[in-house]
């Protein structure tokens, strides 16, 4: 398939975000979406509009990126995408958590479930879940919190989406601790850590690994616990996370203590 100029110049906005600078890549975008228009090609002029939007909300232009979604969404709707209008209903939602308004973070999360469960798209229900459940959980209200992440788990496990499911068990694993129930805690972050291996995720892998040497430490297997977070400052420091590394080093001397 011959690549567009436009396609060429939505490219080169990615290269340029990627690399910090954000405003190139907000023009490159412009123009993007201009060429797209001019040769009536909704679909791309949807997917400038769309990281447009990211640029702006990552630079903190909340009312800027919100009337690129909002663009955006009325031209995949025109071609009936209900996965991209899903995709920018989640970005809406985030938007509004960012800008402290749950009662419309949690609409815009219903109507991307309501868009997903339509177009069967389980990986997307899957994320939806995980949002809310962490939106749960930041209220504390962890028992819905763990509701919502078993949902999530049984969309990302009929998906084949191993990363999703990882990131849900690891989550669950850490409002157990919370809750006290370290044997559950334990099992759910044993499983996450296997996926993540699986899926290479060298960060994620890290992180689970950190979240595994709390759970023993709370179990009062201070040892284990200090391995568990010396192999995380390992991993993290393979990740390129310097901040976490130091984090996971500083517990580990706690630990020995």
């Amino acid at each position: 398939m011959t690549r567009s100029e436009a396609d060429i110049v939505l490219d080169e906005a990615e290269t340029l975000w990627l690399s910090g600078e954000k405003q190139r890549a907000r023009e490159c975008c412009l123009r993007a979406r201009l060429l797209y228009h001019e040769t009536g090609d909704g679909r791309g002029e949807a997917d400038a509009l769309t990281r447009m939007g990211d640029i702006e909300a990552e630079t903190g232009h909340g009312n800027a990126a919100r009337q690129a979604y909002v663009e955006a969404r009325q031209l995949y709707a025109r071609g009936g995408d209900q996965r991209e209008q899903g995709g920018i209903l989640v970005r809406l939602a985030r938007l509004s958590q960012r800008e402290g308004d749950e009662p419309g973070a949690r609409s815009f999360y219903q109507s991307a479930l309501d868009l997903y469960q339509a177009a069967g798209d389980w990986s997307g229900l899957g994320h939806v879940h995980r949002a809310l459940g962490h939106m749960d959980r930041d209220g504390g209200a962890q028992d819905k919190a763990l509701d919502r992440y078993r949902e999530a788990l049984a969309c990302y496990r009929r998906s084949t989406d191993t990363l999703g499911e990882a990131g849900t068990l690891k989550a669950m694993a850490a409002v157990q601790l919370a809750l006290g129930h370290a044997d559950r805690a334990r099992a759910e972050c044993d499983e996450a850590l296997g996926l993540m291996r699986q899926a290479g995720d060298l960060l994620g892998e890290a992180k689970a690994t950190r979240l595994m040497g709390r759970i023993l430490a709370g179990e009062g297997l201070r040892d284990a616990a200090r391995k568990s977070m010396q192999a995380a400052a390992k991993l993290f420091a393979r990740a390129g996370d310097v901040a976490s590394h130091d984090e996971a080093e500083e517990e580990a001397r706690t630990l020995s203590c």
